[in-house]
């Protein structure tokens, strides 16, 4: 999910993350559909790399752009750790994150008036399926959207809302 491309941009949410430790950030992509949404504003707090474990949901600068996405392992087969993250939405994982291109760890997402606490043992586990879950979307991910498709099929712009065919309440 990219949250900015705008190399003046990245360079303050970088500065501000590594100085302040923490940061908020308003996401625009959809590749953490549905868990994090367009327009979810974010908070991030400075991480360690080594500390950041599978399910977590990491912001990474790479190639002047603002990444947010999930890990779904530690690479340990070199000395400084890296991690293999890839978007909820996606069918293939990221190249692997180095230490240096690691921001920090979303704690929070804000959407609408509704906060939600990452760090919670419910969202800590669903993290975590999701991060196991991740490695076999390829083969999951376009029957979801198949089902997605005719389960929601999309609303006509001329249709009117669901809502507004709704018989009227009895007083």
């Amino acid at each position: 999910m990219s949250c900015s491309s705008d190399p003046v941009h990245v360079e303050h949410v970088t500065e501000a993350v590594r100085v302040r430790g923490a940061v908020l950030l308003q996401v625009a992509g959809r590749s953490m559909m549905p868990w994090i949404r367009p327009g979810d504003v974010l908070f991030i707090r400075r991480t360690d790399p080594h500390s950041v474990t599978p399910g977590e949901v990491v912001l990474f600068a790479r190639n002047e752009q603002l990444v947010v996405h999930r890990v779904i392992r530690k690479s340990l087969s070199s000395p400084p750790s890296l991690l293999v993250t890839k978007g909820d939405a996606v069918a293939d994982p990221d190249e692997h994150v180095s230490g240096a291109e690691l921001l920090g760890r979303v704690t929070c997402i804000y959407r609408g008036w509704r906060q939600i606490n990452l760090e919670t043992p419910q969202q800590i586990v669903l993290g975590r399926l999701l991060s196991r879950l991740s490695g076999s979307s390829r083969f999951w991910l376009p029957v979801a959207r198949l089902v997605k498709r005719f389960v929601f099929p999309a609303r006509k712009a001329s249709e009117p809302f669901a809502a507004a065919s709704l018989p009227p309440r009895n007083a």
